[in-house]
């Protein structure tokens, strides 16, 4: 089975949302929305591997499956916190109230409804998927609160002697026929028993703010989001309407209330990222890793969807940084003299106005008006109504950080001031250049 080097994916078959990011006792834990069965999104399970350095992954196989009659359907995204010693995990149970014709694994559009469940484990290895329980309970049909269909995603931190859940929703109140996302603030003394304190609202951000997490970096609280319908599509923005997100907000934990303070940003200017989740390593660096939509499975039909990189972020004056893991960085010791596109290489380029660099056909330019541009039309599937060209905003200078891999291009432009990602198929073992500064190639100490 052809698979990345550097990248996680699932062990076969469908797999979207990471969920329940965590360090807890000596290990990284990864679980995602899971479908075991087909390379197609259906009943969601969740898929767990275990890490010692986030790049080398052990397969445990599946952690959670539906087996309450209030996850019947799908055990949908969440995360994981460690309480008293325990890991605690939280996420959506999913029942579908009917089928689409007489697949099981599949409803008819909207006709769900959900809940917030936990359940906990000694040791974040073993889960007895029959002790769960639900924590917020469904909401009724036209709740001013809560939406029956759209609520999701519990996010859980802690501050000095509370607990904060951010749970996605979509907010209909005002008019049922203007949508927009929202989120609802809980709190809770004991990690089991919530109660609703606050929501936070915009009626900018599309539609159903999915996979919400909150966190305080260098001294800015970071709420990041993956709103649906962030986009409108139309001939001006085909492709990905759903996005990955960033805003700065401001935090005021003892009212449980926060307060958005600029503007949002894509977490990732290539558009194929989503429904992004971050914790703390184990030295205390927030690091994010997200979903990469694939719109094809791998070629020889075992898998499809991959994770980011992870990716440390901190927050400067103009915003949010990221950059690979150092445990990511430092493998790539080794200078090479060649390209090999499934095999993981880093690249260092520093462009000059005009000069650019083709990478087993996946084209990037550096033009005189500043912006960095790519192209992935010539190792993209040519069906797909997917973009295939992305621009930066201006660039005083371009200095990039590509790392590559199976079916995927990652690139850190200056610094991690913007990062610009796509997934690809079918690159060519080759590498074109023109007009350049610098240029040098690397793959890992000891090559796969």
């Amino acid at each position: 089975m052809a698979k990345p080097e550097i990248h996680f994916i699932p062990t076969q078959h469908w797999m979207n949302d990471p969920n329940g990011f965590i360090y807890y006792k000596g290990l990284y834990h990864l679980f995602y929305q899971y479908f075991p069965y087909e390379n197609v999104w259906g009943t969601m399970h969740w898929g767990h591997k275990v890490s010692k350095d986030l790049m080398h992954w052990e397969d445990l196989g599946i952690a959670l499956y539906p087996s309450k009659p209030f996850d019947r359907n799908g055990v949908f995204s969440g995360s994981a916190i460690e309480v008293d010693k325990k890991m605690y995990v939280y996420y959506t149970g999913i029942v579908y109230d009917e089928y689409l014709d007489d697949d099981i694994h599949r409803s008819k559009p909207d006709k769900i409804h959900a809940c917030q469940a936990m359940i906990s484990s000694a040791d974040g290895i073993h889960f007895d998927n029959h002790q769960k329980q639900i924590v917020i309970d469904t909401f009724p049909e036209g709740s001013r609160i809560g939406h029956r269909i759209h609520t999701r995603d519990p996010k859980i931190w802690k501050e000095k002697d509370t607990y904060y859940m951010v749970l996605g929703t979509l907010e209909t109140r005002d008019n049922p026929d203007l949508a927009q996302g929202e989120i609802l603030i809980y709190r809770s003394q004991d990690a089991i028993h919530f109660e609703l304190a606050n929501t936070l609202t915009h009626p900018d951000m599309g539609t159903m703010w999915e996979c919400p997490d909150y966190f305080k970096i260098d001294g800015q609280g970071i709420l990041t989001l993956s709103p649906i319908d962030y986009y409108k599509k139309d001939e001006n923005h085909p492709g990905y309407t759903n996005q990955a997100i960033y805003v700065p907000v401001n935090f005021d934990a003892q009212n449980a209330k926060m307060t958005i303070t600029g503007q949002s940003q894509l977490l990732d200017l290539g558009e194929d990222i989503y429904a992004t989740q971050s914790n703390l390593d184990k030295d205390g660096r927030r690091t994010l890793i997200g979903w990469m939509r694939m719109p094809l499975p791998e070629t020889d039909e075992q898998w499809i969807g991959m994770m980011s990189l992870p990716r440390v972020m901190h927050y400067k004056e103009d915003g949010l940084y990221t950059m690979p893991h150092p445990n990511i960085a430092s493998e790539f010791s080794q200078p090479c003299g060649d390209f090999h596109a499934q095999k993981a290489r880093k690249l260092v380029v520093d462009l000059n106005r005009g000069g650019a660099i083709n990478i087993g056909g996946y084209h990037i330019a550096y033009n005189e008006d500043g912006c960095l541009y790519t192209d992935r039309s010539k190792v993209f599937p040519t069906d797909q109504e997917i973009r295939t060209s992305f621009k930066t905003p201006e660039l005083p200078e371009c200095h990039l950080e590509i790392y590559t891999d199976l079916h995927i291009i990652e690139i850190f432009i200056n610094g991690g001031k913007y990062v610009l990602s796509n997934i690809v198929y079918d690159l060519k073992n080759d590498l074109r250049f023109e007009n350049i500064k610098r240029f040098e190639i690397y793959q890992r100490a000891i090559e796969a």
